[in-house]
């Protein structure tokens, strides 16, 4: 019987890059963690050694490290400060050590087909994810065509876009203010990279924005393409004990749906699957 993977883990803090309005990643030594954390999943963070907050705080990985021999040294998470607890998490420094509970939930799959064309759709910080899929991807051999669809309310919401420049996936950009890119919705953008496939296979990933992603979903539904959603929930313990996270999905049998754990079910999980 294989063994479990290690979930708890002591973090060192590298570093601490501030992009502006209020967005920071922070740079995580971890090496087993990072060996074992795929695109997708998410840990559980513990912001201070202290009982308040008390509850520790999701992420996915934004970035997947290596050291000069490809060997995974470490992750980095991407934040915005909008509470106590990415307040908190902004003032870290380098050295300083952070409790972390991972890998959890299910990662982004790639397709069986390797000619499938996989389109990326993220608002906001749930654009996070793709950048460690890009580079895990990459590193695992994976061919397929990658495409980046980022959208949010305006340029200063995208201050952290370079990062996604030095992996060199193809990026277009949607702002609802029209100050960078598309004017209008990401949604925009993937219907024409919906258009355009004429009938190439496809996959679509998607996280972000509840609407966002309901309306990526019903899109994809339409024309029968796959799509993959990582839910942004609230989970407290991240095992499905807590019942805190859960999402409404489609079952065959009366009522017709039922309550699915996203920490344990997902957070991936299918679009079309999803009563949103």
């Amino acid at each position: 019987m294989p063994d479990r993977p290690k979930l708890m883990h002591e973090a060192t803090v590298a570093r601490r890059l501030d992009f502006g309005q209020g967005y920071f990643e922070l740079v995580l030594d971890c090496p087993e963690l990072a060996q074992a954390m795929q695109a997708g999943q998410f840990i559980n963070l513990r912001v201070r050694n202290e009982l308040y907050p008390l509850l520790r705080r999701p992420f996915s990985s934004f970035d997947w490290l290596a050291d000069s021999r490809g060997k995974a040294r470490g992750i980095s998470l991407l934040a915005h400060v909008v509470g106590q607890g990415t307040r908190l998490m902004s003032r870290l420094e380098a050295g300083q050590k952070v409790s972390i509970n991972g890998p959890l939930g299910k990662a982004f799959e790639p397709p069986q087909d390797p000619a499938a064309r996989v389109i990326m759709v993220g608002g906001g910080i749930g654009l996070a994810p793709f950048m460690h899929l890009v580079r895990q991807w990459g590193r695992l051999g994976h061919k397929h065509e990658l495409v980046l669809l980022a959208g949010a309310r305006s340029q200063r919401d995208f201050v952290f876009m370079k990062r996604f420049a030095e992996t060199g996936v193809e990026t277009l950009l949607a702002t609802e203010d029209g100050s960078v890119g598309v004017k209008g919705k990401v949604t925009l953008l993937l219907e024409a990279e919906l258009q355009a496939l004429k009938g190439r296979p496809a996959t679509v990933l998607t996280c972000g924005p509840w609407r966002m992603m309901e309306a990526v979903s019903a899109m994809c539904t339409s024309q029968a393409i796959p799509c993959y959603a990582s839910l942004e929930r609230v989970m407290g313990c991240g095992f499905g004990v807590c019942n805190g996270c859960v999402a409404k999905v489609r079952t065959e049998d009366a009522p017709g749906y039922r309550y699915a754990k996203t920490c344990v079910e997902g957070t991936v999980m299918e679009g079309a699957s999803l009563i949103w």
